[in-house]
């Protein structure tokens, strides 16, 4: 594995024997279980062993947080995701109620539940999805009554990975029914449900497209008695309790995918390097070049922005649209990365011998667990736009007049007094000359008029309803943008004002 330059010591060992422990111990256990369709039991005792479940875990509850951190978890779990799906159990604990006891827990859960997940003692899952509710996770339909010193739960959750072997559920359920509570997201709360509770049953396990051997559930929950000592946060506060952890939960889950990507361009090349079609070695074939090479800068890019996000989450950074990136790209290039290598491979690619097919089958879920890649998108989106928008501030343009053409004003200029809605009408029509097509926001008319919102908007309102302008209204019916009407740049300016033929024109074709 290749380290990175901020990676510390304790994190450049753990690497180490990471990828010795995988290649000589994981692998062959994984592989196993995978063609046998059975959990890695035997695998996940030597990652405890060995302490990788703690990773995140401070020191004080038996883990090595203060050393390895999320950056430590990515590490583990890219090697183990080289070893069949010995990853998905280890994973699934990772972000299965760690980061919601660490900063939500009291410190009686703390001292009941990390020690034990620290040692591999316990595994955990996520009980989010449910059958009616799965990226609208807000339309929650399992419920909660509090009665005395429990809570009663009813309702189905679905696609629980380690459904049925894990020991700790992260559950989030309704536990109330009011508009006003449902509009400020805090209808929901969270809950560790323990294996055991009466009332809580495996309802199904789903015969999946990849996830060889692990369980992926439905659970029924049928008059569940949790009691109120198990809630992480305060009642209402689930929804707060699960964001905290998704950052957590698509960094991690962004790792897996490296070690598949690992492990498809490993067979590619071997196959590459010693399979002679046309009397010579496939490898020596330019468009099979072009697939490693496509694989390599896949893989490159999906390493960096995972431990990117992870080194920003050990500093204490909430990384909401580091970790989205991360999850989309890597579960992307995890799928087009194994359909590259069993390209690469032909038939054997297809074939179960090879651990490729079932990489390909794996990414094609990981495109779809902890946020859908749509969902991603969304969050890149608006956290992305976010982020950039004070760098994207288009500064204002006018028409330069020497050369006639729109060009940026550079350093703020003194907005113009206004005198009346003729003025405003008059910077709409020189917005048509230098953004046709384009709206004015409120903001940019005040960039340019020394205007109150109140004046401004009474202008507008008065242009509208002599046919000169037209506005766009947001949600809540105030005016967001607008513009001038053709009846309106003709009232505003001349046509002569308008008009821009460039010199290469000829003259006798302009009329």
């Amino acid at each position: 594995m290749e380290y990175f330059p901020w990676w510390n010591d304790a994190q450049r060992k753990l690497a180490d024997e990471a990828k010795k422990v995988t290649d000589e111990v994981l692998i062959p256990i994984g592989e196993r279980c995978a063609w046998k369709k059975e959990f890695p039991w035997e695998g996940l005792k030597e990652m405890a062993k060995r302490g990788w479940f703690g990773a995140q875990i401070p020191a004080k509850y038996g883990g090595r947080a203060e050393e390895w951190g999320v950056t430590g978890a990515c590490i583990v779990l890219e090697e183990a995701a080289r070893a069949g799906d010995m990853a998905l159990p280890l994973v699934n604990t990772m972000v299965g109620g760690i980061h919601q006891i660490i900063h939500d827990g009291t410190d009686e859960q703390k001292e009941r539940w990390l020690p034990r997940i620290a040692r591999g003692e316990l595994l955990g899952a996520v009980a989010m999805t449910e059958p009616y509710a799965g990226s609208d996770i807000a339309g929650t339909e399992t419920a909660a009554i509090r009665e005395e010193d429990y809570y009663i739960v009813d309702g189905k959750k679905r696609y629980q990975t380690n459904g049925a072997t894990s020991d700790i559920y992260m559950t989030y359920v309704k536990t109330s029914d009011a508009p006003e509570d449902a509009a400020k997201y805090r209808h929901l709360t969270a809950l560790i449900i323990e294996k055991g509770t009466p009332g809580l049953t495996v309802e199904k396990v789903n015969d999946l497209v990849g996830f060889d051997g692990i369980d992926n559930c439905y659970l029924n929950f049928d008059n569940a008695k949790v009691p109120i000592a198990n809630r992480l946060g305060e009642e209402g506060a689930g929804w707060l309790v699960m964001m905290s952890g998704l950052n957590a939960e698509r960094t991690c889950s962004a790792s897996v995918p490296l070690g598949w990507m690992r492990e498809a361009i490993r067979y590619a090349v071997q196959h590459l390097q010693r399979r002679v079609q046309f009397h010579q070695r496939t490898g020596d074939i330019a468009t099979n070049q072009f697939k490693v090479a496509d694989m390599i800068w896949r893989l490159q890019l999906a390493r960096l922005l995972t431990y990117y996000a992870a080194y920003c989450a050990d500093l204490g950074k909430e990384t909401p649209l580091e970790s989205a990136i991360a999850k989309l790209f890597n579960t992307d290039s995890g799928l087009e990365t194994a359909i590259e290598a069993i390209q690469c491979m032909g038939g054997n690619g297809v074939t179960r011998f090879y651990p490729v097919e079932r990489i390909m089958r794996d990414a094609k879920m990981a495109q779809i667990y902890a946020g859908t890649n749509e969902v991603m998108k969304l969050l890149i989106y608006r956290q992305g736009l976010r982020n950039l928008m004070p760098d994207l501030k288009v500064p204002p343009r006018v028409i330069d007049g020497e050369l006639k053409i729109p060009m940026p004003l550079g350093k703020p200029q003194p907005r113009k007094a206004v005198s009346g809605e003729d003025d405003a009408l008059v910077v709409l029509a020189e917005n048509y000359q230098v953004n046709p097509g384009l709206h004015m926001s409120m903001e940019d008319i005040k960039e340019l008029l020394d205007v109150s919102d109140e004046d401004l908007n009474k202008h507008l309102l008065n242009l509208e309803e002599k046919g000169l302008v037209s506005l766009y209204r947001d949600r809540r019916g105030a005016i967001a943008l607008a513009r001038a009407t053709y009846k309106g740049l003709a009232q505003a300016k001349p046509l002569e004002y308008y008009r821009y033929i460039p010199a290469w024109v000829d003259k006798k074709d302009v009329f």
